[in-house]
C-alpha cells in the first residue's frame, strides 16, 4: 500500500501496484494510464432526454434522465437494487406530463414527499410519482441503491408522492 500525504509532484514514468491513498494537493505532468476500477468522487454524467417509458439497467447508472413527455405518465423502472451505489437522477422536463419511478417488485424507495418533508417508504414494488397536478419543470429526485433492496433519495426538489 502506497500512501502520499502533503504536496506531491510526479514527472516521468511511474508504475504503482496495489492500493493507494492520496491526501493533499498533487500535480501530474504527462500522459497517465489507469487500469482497474477508479473510485471516489469521479462520476460520468450521461444526459438521457426522452419521452419514452423506459426500463433502466445497471450499466446506465449515473444517468440524468430528463422526462420530456408533454402529457400523460412517463414510467421509468429501476434495476434491482442489489448493486450498491447505483445512482439515477430524474428531472421533470415538461410540467404537462408526470414521472412515475418504479422499483423492482421486491425493492423499496425511501423518499420524502417534498424537500424537508416527511419520510415516505412505500410498500415493496410501489413507485413514486411527480404528478402533473403539482409538478414544476426542473423538479428532480436522485436515487441511490444500498445494495440490499432499497433506493434512497439523496436529493429532491418538488413534490413526489407514492403511486
Amino acid at each position: 500500500v502506497l500512501a502520499f500525504t502533503g504536496a506531491n509532484t510526479h514527472t516521468g514514468v511511474e508504475t504503482h501496484t496495489g492500493a493507494e491513498t492520496h491526501t493533499g494537493a498533487e500535480t501530474h505532468t504527462g500522459a497517465e494510464t489507469f487500469t482497474g476500477a477508479i473510485t471516489g468522487l469521479r462520476r460520468d454524467v450521461q444526459i438521457y432526454l426522452t419521452e419514452a417509458t423506459t426500463t433502466l439497467t445497471v450499466a446506465e447508472s449515473g444517468k440524468v434522465v430528463i422526462a420530456t413527455k408533454a402529457s400523460a405518465t412517463q414510467t421509468f423502472t429501476l434495476p434491482i437494487a442489489t448493486t450498491e451505489g447505483l445512482v439515477f437522477t430524474f428531472v421533470c422536463g415538461d410540467a404537462g406530463g408526470e414521472i412515475l419511478i418504479n422499483p423492482n417488485a421486491a425493492d423499496q424507495i425511501s423518499t420524502q414527499a417534498a424537500a424537508n418533508g416527511a419520510n415516505v417508504i412505500p410498500a415493496a414494488g410501489t413507485g413514486v410519482k411527480n404528478t402533473a397536478a403539482t409538478n414544476v419543470k426542473n423538479d428532480t429526485v436522485t436515487l441511490v441503491s444500498d445494495g440490499v433492496g432499497v433506493w434512497y433519495t439523496v436529493a429532491i426538489s418538488g413534490i413526489w408522492a407514492t403511486q
